[in-house]
C-alpha cells in the first residue's frame, strides 16, 4: 500500500512542477484530466489489492476456525452421562426422559422441587454437619453418572433424578463439588435438608 501512496505523491509532485511550467489553459486542463485518470487507476488498483488482502484474511480466519474446532473438545454434558442406566427400560421413554411415576416413586414432587430450587451454595457452605471419618474421594468409588457409591440405592436413584429434573441442583453441585466440598459431604447435607420431603 505504501508504494501506491508514494506513486500518488510522486504523481502529485510531477503535476505541480508541470503546472508551474504551463501557461496555457489547454495544457492545464489536459494535465488535470491526466492526473484524474491516473488517480482513478491508482484507486482501482488499491481497491483490488484491498480485496485480495481481505480474501486472504478470510481464508486464514476460516482455517484457524476449522483448526480450533478440531482441537477443542467439548466437555461432556450432564445429559450425555448414563444417568438413567440404573432404571429399567420401561421406566424411561424413548427420548431418555423419566416418567412422572418414577419421579414420584423416588420422592421428587412439586414441593421437593420448589424447596431444592431455593437452595444456594451458601446453604451448603454454612450447613454444619458432623463429618464421619471419611476416606479420600479417590478411595470411594463412583457410578457412571459420578454419583457417589456410598449412597443407598434409593438415594443414588433419587440423586440422579434430582440432577436431571432440577437444573438448579445440577448447577449447584457443579459449583460446589469438588472445589468447595467433597461429593460425600454435598449429598449428606442434601439428604439432611430434604429429609422432611422424602422418606426412602
Amino acid at each position: 500500500m505504501e508504494s501506491f501512496w508514494k506513486r500518488a505523491k510522486g504523481l502529485a509532485e510531477e503535476a505541480a512542477k508541470t503546472s508551474q511550467s504551463l501557461t496555457t489553459s489547454a495544457k492545464i486542463s489536459d494535465l488535470v484530466s491526466e492526473t484524474a485518470k491516473r488517480s482513478r487507476e491508482l484507486a482501482a488498483e488499491a481497491s483490488k489489492r484491498a480485496d485480495l488482502i481481505k480474501t486472504a484474511a478470510l481464508k486464514q480466519a476460516d482455517q484457524i476456525k476449522s483448526f480450533s474446532s478440531d482441537i477443542i473438545v467439548n466437555p461432556p454434558t450432564l445429559s450425555s452421562l448414563s444417568i438413567t442406566s440404573s432404571f429399567p427400560s420401561s421406566s424411561s421413554s424413548s427420548t431418555g426422559e423419566v416418567s412422572q411415576s418414577d419421579l414420584l416413586k423416588f420422592g421428587i414432587n412439586e414441593d421437593l422441587t420448589d424447596f431444592v430450587k431455593g437452595l444456594t451454595s451458601t446453604t451448603f457452605q454454612s450447613f454444619t454437619i458432623q463429618d464421619e471419618a471419611e476416606g479420600s474421594d479417590s478411595e470411594t468409588s463412583t457410578t457412571a453418572s459420578n454419583i457417589r457409591k456410598d449412597l443407598t440405592e434409593w438415594q443414588e436413584k433419587h440423586a440422579n433424578l434430582v440432577l436431571t429434573s432440577v437444573k438448579q441442583m445440577s448447577r449447584l453441585r457443579y459449583e460446589l463439588c469438588p472445589r468447595i466440598m467433597k461429593e460425600r459431604r454435598f449429598w449428606k447435607i442434601y439428604f439432611t435438608l430434604v429429609s422432611s420431603y422424602v422418606a426412602p
